[in-house]
């Protein structure tokens, strides 16, 4: 598993992956089944793709992912609320429940 370096690093890949992502939706498009789909498959590929995991792994714990998702991402106050943050949130979500140590992106 390769993990990055350096916090500087850490931030650099999760801009690139929410670039990468948020380019699969519209800005104002509404979360829906489909949207939601999209980039939940999305997110799995960048999590695959960076952490050199099987993406069929990566892909078991989308339910674990869906159902925690919720209650951390509804701390959040209202105008840190995003595209970008959702974005994020999945992304190192999947990382956690895969065991990964997202220290370095904190």
């Amino acid at each position: 598993m390769k993990l990055p370096n350096s916090r500087r690093n850490a931030i650099r890949e999760l801009d690139r992956v929410v670039a990468k992502v948020i380019k699969t939706v519209d800005a104002a498009e509404v979360m829906d089944k489909q949207t939601f789909e999209r980039l939940l498959d999305t997110v799995i590929v960048q999590v695959a793709k960076n952490r050199r995991i099987n993406i069929n792994q990566v892909a078991l714990a989308t339910e674990q992912v869906v159902a925690e998702m919720p209650e951390a991402y509804d701390r959040l106050a209202d105008e840190m609320k995003s595209w970008e943050t959702y974005i994020a949130f999945l992304y190192l979500k999947y990382q956690q429940v895969l065991g990964v140590d997202t220290s370095m992106f904190e």
